[in-house]
């Protein structure tokens, strides 16, 4: 036996595994720093075992048939006489280390599909059960992918060795497989003519030993088709061709039967070419793959043929059942099956009662656009160049007895933009570590100059909230590497009086505390700085993973994570709250729905993560009682924690998920028909309305507001979508998702009345852009550098009316400082537009405004001075674009000059207005 490949390929699998090791080592360090050592590892034994036992048993499947093979091919030799008598080694040359890569590369397929093992072995019943098979549902969420994964491997595996087998015949039993071959030339051109059937004289001697082993093969190959084909009958359930999301009438009475025959019949075949290995006849093998054949392509087109001529002329009263349960099944798989459905008694007319009842909501407005005034912050709070806000959110918290919704922002570190002189190795690893402070200001509060009003502000953070540790060690934005509490100082925050510095104080991070971390940290990040950096003490920590996103993934990788996690102040601190789900598309008779994550059809914010922006900690609490979640709790014991332990000030900013909303929002745009023949005619789709921003229209988004529901008592934090009808533009129903206390993640239904128009968010935006007034305002604003942005359409619930709401910002091209000047309110008939929300409701329920003007169209919130002004440099604008078009530049330049002198007058006009 030549061994010499062999200690090759293990002197190349221990250089290779120096760096994995090394990564192994820096991870079991970092899970015990965060406290889940124990996910780490049971993760990796299991891996590590699975890995183990799959190549082992791959392993002894290629080396049996390889010793089969060498003794059928010495047999072979002998039987030919002595002079093709030599013994047979397969085990040197290329054949043992082959064997040995593909038994590991299948031991690594099988280990990265741990999460499908250990979800077989800890599986938890769902309790319900499919409507064809009567399996529960844990069947096809645990069980059926362990059997398609044995069924991938089984079917590679035996092809693989027919082939590996194969080739090893061909090679050694060349001299008496290879018939005499006589051959004759013609032309030049024609070159030689082979004659004799070659292929029939190479099966004639194949010697039939040799001819066992490989109908065995064969019959192994058999036989995993038909569990393949006995697997494929429950794989009809996730079927998404036809009217049915799900096994229809077709797939029921004619596919399923069919692939329960072919099963039976490759089961046969595979049993007569075992068989054939005794009885050695030619002819079976053939009559057993074209009866596979046969049944394959009866498979194939039987069903489309019998679904073409039988059901389609009938369809609706045979898919009947099956489009129930589609219906059924999809709903309860995304949510929806529990939703409350409540009529909403629509009246046109806002009333001063309603305006009065609701003046808690009216404070909780949101009259700020995340997009717009996440600018608005970048340029007044952002201070430094290596700050970032990433991102702008809302919440709600308690504030003087009051419950007030808030935007919300964190200041990150962001060294992008640094300085390159300063962008040094001990700069960007030891001083600039972690961002500092929030930003918070009310959402329906704006300043005279239309800034927002600050409820927490500046460095250090100044306002109404207790802010005491302000550090944001762990965001949205980091993802290099930090080394903390070395012999460098970081940089805490800039002031007046220079920069303010200090150390790390937290848990977070792994400490550098021997010379082995710190090697195994240089070969981890290539960077000899661990080494040989004197700055770095044995009190020295490294925080790395620390992007929150990743750190949960990383944790728990099994999970799926929302794309905006949210701050929260509490105790003092920072916390993040990220949303995560499990997911599956192995629902039965649940559509299917395209995600960043992939398709599923099974989707549930099974738990809410929480992060300490200063220490790193991650909690993992269980929101739902449900079987995906409840199995992974089995295989984790220490990760998961109820949903109770969460600190009681926590609970209060949980809040229902804006990606898990949309993804039920858009399946419900179809499932809230329960009706089978109103699903089935799509008479009653639905589409999520489109809002104008930036000179496009977009779809809207779902959004948070508080609001008071219909018949409900106190004000409450909810996710809102409006629907409007498919291809219409008028509002036909909205959805609330509760946030607050015992109502958490209840859905409700609100549907409005269907004999009467109610306007759409579209609608309201036509009727915004037809209102001559503020169209006219609009050009003006967008002259000399400026923009117009409208800010989001806001569709609010008030008693039984509708009030819509849509800010106006103004902003410089460059350097954008957004500032919201206007705010336009319907109640549908008409649209108005006034300096604040306040002055706009008045005039919308009627009332008098002094210095103001309302005309007969629409608003005109400027005094009349003003108004007159804007007619006159609107004329001049357009005689500007004549000239403009007729190429005559120095008119166009006296007409623009005419525009700016009279839009100072405007401004100055607009102040002292406002200044009375």
């Amino acid at each position: 036996m030549n061994l010499k490949p062999i200690y090759i390929l293990l002197l190349i699998a221990i250089l290779f595994s120096v760096g994995p090791g090394i990564g192994y080592y820096t991870e079991y360090l970092w899970f015990g720093m965060t406290g889940y050592l124990s996910v780490f590892v049971s993760i990796l034994t299991w891996k590590i075992a699975i890995f183990l036992a799959g190549s082992l048993l791959v392993f002894l499947f290629i080396y049996l048939n390889i010793k089969i093979a060498e003794k059928y091919i010495d047999q072979a030799l002998e039987e030919k006489g002595s002079s093709y008598n030599s013994k047979s080694d397969l085990t040197g040359g290329f054949v043992m280390p082959a064997a040995i890569i593909l038994s590991l590369m299948f031991g690594l397929y099988l280990s990265n599909r741990w999460e499908t093992i250990l979800l077989y072995l800890n599986m938890v019943p769902a309790g319900i059960q499919d409507p064809i098979f009567s399996m529960d549902l844990s069947f096809y969420l645990f069980q059926l992918p362990l059997l398609e994964m044995i069924r991938s491997s089984l079917l590679s595996l035996t092809a693989l060795v027919l082939l590996f087998t194969g080739v090893i015949y061909l090679q050694r039993l060349e001299p008496i497989l290879t018939p005499e071959i006589n051959i004759s030339y013609g032309t030049e051109d024609d070159g030689y003519i082979r004659t004799g059937n070659e292929l029939t004289d190479l099966i004639d001697n194949i010697p039939g030993t040799v001819l066992m082993h490989l109908s065995v093969l064969l019959g192994l190959i058999t036989l995993t088709l038909a569990f393949s084909f006995y697997l494929n009958r429950y794989e009809i359930l996730f079927s998404q061709e036809g009217v049915v999301a799900g096994a229809g009438y077709t797939d029921v009475h004619v596919r399923l039967p069919l692939l329960t025959i072919t099963s039976l019949v490759c089961s046969i075949v595979a049993a007569g070419l075992i068989a054939n290995a005794r009885l050695r006849n030619r002819n079976i093998p053939v009559l057993g793959i074209s009866a596979i054949a046969i049944m394959i392509i009866l498979t194939s087109f039987a069903p489309s043929a019998y679904q073409q001529i039988r059901v389609e002329p009938t369809e609706l009263q045979l898919e009947e059942p099956y489009l129930l349960y589609n219906i059924n099944y999809t709903r309860e798989a995304f949510g929806l099956a529990d939703i409350d459905v409540r009529p909403f008694d629509y009246n046109p007319e806002l009333t001063r009662s309603a305006v009065e009842n609701n003046s808690d909501v009216i404070a909780n407005i949101r009259i700020w656009d995340e997009r717009a005034l996440q600018n608005t912050y970048r340029q007044t709070q952002q201070i430094r160049t290596y700050y970032e806000f990433n991102d702008v959110d809302t919440d709600r918290y308690h504030v003087d007895g009051a419950y007030r919704q808030f935007m919300i922002a964190t200041r990150e570190m962001d060294i992008t933009y640094l300085d390159p002189s300063a962008r040094t190795w001990v700069n960007e690893r030891l001083v600039y570590t972690h961002g500092f402070g929030a930003v918070m200001n009310s959402v329906s509060e704006k300043t005279d100059d239309g800034r927002p009003v600050f409820a927490l502000q500046d460095i250090p953070p100044q306002g109404n909230f207790d802010l005491t540790n302000p550090r944001i060690y762990y965001g949205e934005l980091t993802t290099d590497y930090k080394i903390v509490n070395s012999d460098i100082e970081e940089l805490d925050y800039p002031s007046a009086a220079g920069n303010v510095y200090a150390r790390y104080e937290g848990n977070g991070g792994v400490v550098l505390d021997s010379i082995l971390k710190r090697l195994a940290y240089m070969v981890r990040f290539a960077d000899v700085n661990f080494v040989l950096s004197r700055y770095i003490t044995e009190e020295s920590r490294v925080i790395y993973d620390h992007q929150i996103n990743q750190r949960a993934n990383k944790i728990a990788p099994f999970l799926i994570y929302d794309s905006n996690p949210y701050p929260v102040i509490h105790d003092g601190k920072i916390f993040w709250i990220l949303d995560a789900y499990t997911i599956s598309d192995k629902y039965p008779y649940s559509e299917r729905y395209s995600t960043r994550a992939g398709d599923l059809n099974y989707i549930r914010n099974s738990v809410k993560v929480v992060i300490d922006a200063y220490e790193g900690t991650v909690d993992y609490y269980i929101m739902e009682d449900e079987p995906m979640i409840n199995t992974y709790s089995s295989v984790f014991p220490d990760l998961f924690t109820p949903y109770e332990e969460m600190p009681e000030n926590l609970r209060k900013h949980i809040r229902y998920p804006k990606d898990l909303f949309t993804v039920q929002m858009n399946m419900y745009q179809n499932y809230h028909m329960t009706e089978v023949e109103t699903f089935y005619n799509k008479e009653d789709t639905w589409q999520i309305p489109r809002e104008y921003y930036r000179g496009r229209t977009i779809t809207m988004e779902p959004y948070y507001i508080m609001t008071r529901l219909p018949e409900g008592e106190g004000v409450e934090y909810i996710l809102m979508q409006p629907f409007t009808p498919r291809n219409r533009q008028n509002m036909i129903a909205w959805i609330a998702a509760r946030c607050d206390g015992g109502d958490y993640g209840e859905l409700v239904h609100y549907e409005f009345p269907k004999d009467r128009l109610i306007y759409g968010p579209n609608q309201i935006e036509s009727r915004i852009d037809q209102n001559p007034y503020i169209s006219e305002l609009f050009t003006l604003w967008g002259q000399q550098g400026s923009s117009v942005i409208r800010g989001n359409l806001l569709v609010v619930p008030l008693d039984s009316s509708i009030l819509y709401i849509e800010p106006i910002f103004i902003s410089a091209d460059e350097n954008e400082i957004p500032e919201l000047r206007r705010i336009i309110v319907s109640s549908g008939e008409t649209v108005y537009m006034g300096i604040d929300l306040e002055t706009s409701l008045q005039v919308l329920l009627g009332e008098e405004v002094a210095d103001e003007i309302v005309d007969g169209t629409g608003p005109a919130y400027l005094p009349g001075d003003a108004r007159e002004l804007a007619t006159r440099a609107l004329e001049h604008y357009n005689d500007a674009q004549e000239f403009l078009r007729t190429g005559d530049w120095a008119g166009y330049g006296r007409e623009m000059e005419q525009v700016y002198d009279l839009l100072e007058e405007i401004s100055q006009a607009v102040a002292e207005s406002e200044g009375q």
